[in-house]
């Protein structure tokens, strides 16, 4: 682990050549304007607005979906200086999340080349993470969850190096990231949590010692602004926590453990197949039978054998799979699997320990090779080919198409109007930050309520629900005509209205 940096000649170039490849696949799209920009950008765009432009700071981040349970602020104060930079430009923004999938990827093959000195491995799997079908290796979305897989791969590099040198700054290193990883995905953190609290006592030669509680220190000091937040605000937070634990709000349908335990079983082997098969179950069963019978002729050679089960690395990693495994079975309500977005760093980290073994045994080296080439062929993505050729137009959530309609709007320099938009959040923050930062521009006037011209913006248009949930009647209060209607890709249509009394 002391010598990150350390390459040959070749190193060099396979990092070039990863660093390529990532950038092929990901900026070309992100500048494109082909992201996600809904409901949770919106949001978190507007509140990073008011801490740059208006100086309003804050103890508290994004609601956590629990009612009064709030993730910390760290999150608007990583984006803020990411939306100053870019003049509040989302697509900019975008692009540099788009080097933060990158990063991730980077970060991911330094540490598979830095713990097995292997190039095969390094090179082999680092290309498999960058083209896979999975987003999960290196998220771009302007999400704090995609903070998450580099995050994890610091915490893991920490609990490596606790295990070399025990250094104190280490120790309080890992209580930081821990709790920054629970700040950028909760149920995820929590794991990580468990984890940390669960090896003081499996690993008592390491961890059971006074340096814990600098680990501690550091998960106080994210914790500090929202204990702040609790005492300005009559303990709202830890009355919704005990709240909660006393009576969990179950949203989906509560079944027994045992089918429970079958559902988490086959989110894992989805997530598992999304990262190394193309979503194939089928050839992912077929890719775990290989890493079966690797582990199979590994178990014929003693010394071999010995070093995998004594690998502290891979007895980590191994751990914290099961534990997660564990939580989400006893857990009631829904898994969504962006709760699992580290498992594909964890599979491929331990895939990484498992092939190194491998290539130790003249019988393994040669089948270990070919099952990676196979790898990499089976997630060859073609984008590389033509990444600056996206034929997808884009939902209605796509921020270029949303873009589009703001353009429109814009391209009128309408004044004294009105703008609403249809959502099934209810809620519309991507718009409602379009038009904030199209005004900040001076580019358009701000929509005022009850004025006689007025822009209707719905949503899902082909589905008729705003027909159905009364939305359009509300807001046309049968009193208008439609002086003009303009189609956008994504299922995007925008009515602009005048009131005839």
């Amino acid at each position: 682990m002391r010598n990150w940096l350390n390459f040959s000649k070749i190193d060099s170039l396979a990092l070039i050549f990863i660093l390529l490849i990532n950038l092929l696949l990901k900026i070309p799209i992100t500048n494109k304007g082909f992201f996600a920009f809904t409901y949770d950008q919106g949001r978190d765009l507007l509140a990073v607005s008011k801490i740059i432009y208006e100086g309003t700071l804050t103890l508290i981040g994004p609601t956590t979906g629990l009612q009064g349970i709030f993730y910390g602020p760290w999150w608007y104060y990583f984006l803020s200086p990411l939306l100053f930079i870019s003049g509040g430009n989302p697509q900019s923004v975008g692009s540099l999340f788009g080097l933060l999938g990158i990063a991730t990827v980077v970060c991911l093959y330094l540490f598979i080349k830095n713990t097995t000195h292997s190039l095969l491995l390094s090179l082999s799997l680092a290309l498999v993470a960058s083209m896979s079908s999975s987003w999960m290796f290196g998220p771009t979305l302007i999400w704090n969850t995609s903070l998450t897989p580099i995050l994890l791969i610091f915490f893991i590099v920490l609990m490596n190096k606790i295990f070399d040198e025990p250094k104190s700054v280490y120790f309080f290193l890992l209580g930081i990231v821990a709790f920054l990883i629970m700040d950028s995905e909760l149920p995820f953190g929590l794991i990580i949590l468990g984890y940390v609290l669960i090896s003081i006592l499996i690993f008592r030669k390491v961890f059971f010692q006074k340096k814990i509680l600098l680990t501690f220190s550091g998960m106080l000091l994210i914790l500090l602004p929202r204990i702040l937040f609790d005492l300005r605000h009559n303990f709202l937070i830890s009355k919704s926590i005990i709240s909660y634990l006393i009576h969990p709000k179950i949203y989906g349908e509560e079944v027994p453990l045992i089918t429970r335990f079958i559902y988490r079983l086959d989110l894992y082997w989805g997530i598992f197949s999304q990262a190394f098969t193309r979503n194939n179950k089928l050839l992912g069963l077929l890719f775990f039978f290989l890493i079966v019978s690797i582990i199979f002729l590994i178990s014929k050679n003693k010394k071999v054998w010995h070093d995998l089960k004594n690998d502290v690395l891979f007895i980590h990693l191994s751990l914290i799979i099961i534990f997660s495994l564990i939580f989400f079975t006893l857990f009631k309500d829904v898994v969504w699997d962006y709760y699992l977005i580290g498992l594909p760093v964890l599979f491929i980290l331990i895939i990484s320990r498992i092939f190194l073994c491998a290539t130790r045994l003249k019988k393994a080296k040669l089948f270990t090779a070919g099952v990676l080439l196979i790898l990499v062929v089976l997630n060859f993505n073609k984008g590389i080919l033509s990444p600056f050729k996206i034929f997808w137009e884009g939902d209605g959530a796509t921020y270029k198409n949303e873009k589009m309609v703001i353009d429109y709007i814009a391209s009128q320099k309408p004044r004294d109007y009105s703008f609403y938009a249809y959502s099934p959040a209810i809620f519309d923050y991507p718009f409602d930050y379009l038009v904030y930062w199209y005004n900040r521009q001076g580019l358009l006037e701000n929509p005022k309520d009850n004025q006689k011209l007025m822009y209707l913006v719905i949503r899902e248009e082909s589905s008729q629900k705003y027909h159905k949930l009364g939305w359009y009647g509300d807001k046309t209060k049968d009193s208008t005509v439609v002086l003009e209607r303009k189609e956008f890709p994504g299922d995007l249509i925008i009515e602009k209205h005048q009131f005839i009394n």
